[in-house]
């Protein structure tokens, strides 16, 4: 089951501080990590407000807002009654998400954009489940001012180790047949926000050669599991960079097992 409905982009003839919202654009605003992004933000992310668990309350929030030149996002309405705990838990979600702003002729434009959440108890108990865990133990060592550091006290790192890592990719990296077919090789550079709970959002690719490499580099990263960065004794949000090294010299000469020596 989706969990998140639909992004996209919202047509209004609307300004602010004097800056003209665009309502045609080239390339509309989108989700830095993309759709598939999202939705595994608002699996690892999502807290049911305990008030509408109680009264078994699902309901569909769309939450309108804009995105500015620079990729920051401002103006979140709604436009429908929502439930006042699911609307707060709306744009605390939306605080998690990066955006590429809209373009035209290649120039960063402001434009309007909507997200639509689906909230559903029974859902949430299957996310619940899954992740293993509803909510933080103890808040209070959580920052939640919701920036992203790059400086800390301690980094983020693979929750069994460098090591461990290592051979995760070494298991489950599979090298795409065509590259190897048609001899390409290089490195994936992957970013992403390492979050306070362990996961990772806004996953993306900075440099790549190939974009089934791509996709299989973005495949791997995507689900696994880190111990969160520290500073000032707070868990914090951590944006770090992994590169993915596709080499034909590392691989075995059919691929049949999927491994990738490093």
């Amino acid at each position: 089951m989706k969990y998140l409905v639909l992004i996209g982009m919202f047509i209004s003839v609307v300004g602010f501080s004097q800056e003209k919202i665009e309502t045609v654009v080239d390339k509309p605003a989108v989700a830095i990590g993309g759709q598939d992004d999202i939705e595994r933000i608002f699996n690892n992310q999502v807290i049911y407000p305990e008030n509408a668990l109680k009264r078994n309350i699902s309901q569909e929030v769309t939450v309108y807002f804009v995105v500015k030149p620079d990729g920051s996002v401002t103006q979140p309405e709604f436009k429908k009654e929502i439930d006042i705990d699911l609307k707060n838990e709306t744009l605390r979600l939306l605080r998690y998400i990066e955006f590429k702003p809209a373009y035209i002729a290649n120039v960063a434009v402001a434009s309007q954009s909507f997200l639509t959440f689906k909230f559903s108890p029974s859902s949430y108990k299957k996310i619940v489940k899954k992740r293993g865990i509803d909510k933080p133990k103890d808040a209070s060592l959580i920052d939640t001012s919701m920036q992203v550091y790059t400086r800390v006290d301690a980094m983020p790192d693979y929750y069994q180790g460098e090591e461990a890592f290592k051979e995760y990719l070494m298991n489950n990296l599979e090298y795409p047949d065509i590259a190897i077919r048609q001899n390409i090789q290089g490195v994936v550079m992957l970013s992403f926000i390492v979050e306070t709970n362990g996961t990772i959002s806004n996953l993306v690719a900075e440099k790549e050669f190939n974009h089934f490499c791509t996709s299989e580099a973005i495949r791997v990263m995507k689900d696994t599991k880190w111990k969160p960065a520290q500073k000032d004794k707070k868990l914090v949000r951590y944006r770090t960079k992994y590169p993915i090294v596709f080499n034909l010299k590392n691989i075995n000469k059919n691929n049949a097992n999927g491994e990738q020596r490093y």
